[in-house]
């Protein structure tokens, strides 16, 4: 059961990547149907339906800032170059979690909903944007 758990928030950290926030939105709450406490899956799901439903302009203006933040970082090669926070202050980081082959992942504080999330960068997309 943890294999298709793993697999489905890998699938699901696909799509927030690609940005395709139906299939992370799928793929979260299928996770949280068999395991409803599963802290990676909520915050998925969190960032899908936000993503699929701004509440108001705001919030789509707020995204839209969030993708020229991200892109204007420089590229993640070691901790120095960490981010303090995302989406103009939005997300303050908290720490380094940890990092693969394509992405490095953040523990970050949402400030607007009060919440921990965490942020997986594409270090491929952070250096072809720099």
């Amino acid at each position: 059961m943890q294999r298709r758990i793993d697999g489905l928030l890998d699938q699901a950290e696909e799509a927030v990547a690609s940005m395709d926030w139906v299939h992370a939105l799928e793929a979260a709450k299928a996770v949280l149907v068999v395991d409803p406490d599963n802290e990676d899956a909520t915050g998925f799901a969190a960032m899908a339906e936000q993503s699929l439903a701004p509440a108001n302009a705001a919030e789509s203006e707020s995204e839209s800032r969030h993708t020229a933040v991200i892109a204007s970082n420089p590229p993640m090669n070691d901790a120095a170059s960490d981010p303090v926070s995302f989406a103009s202050g939005r997300y303050s980081v908290s720490k380094f979690l940890g990092e693969g082959g394509k992405k490095r992942v953040y523990q970050a504080h949402d400030t607007l909903l009060d919440r921990e999330v965490a942020f997986a960068v594409i270090k491929g997309l952070m250096a072809k944007n720099v």
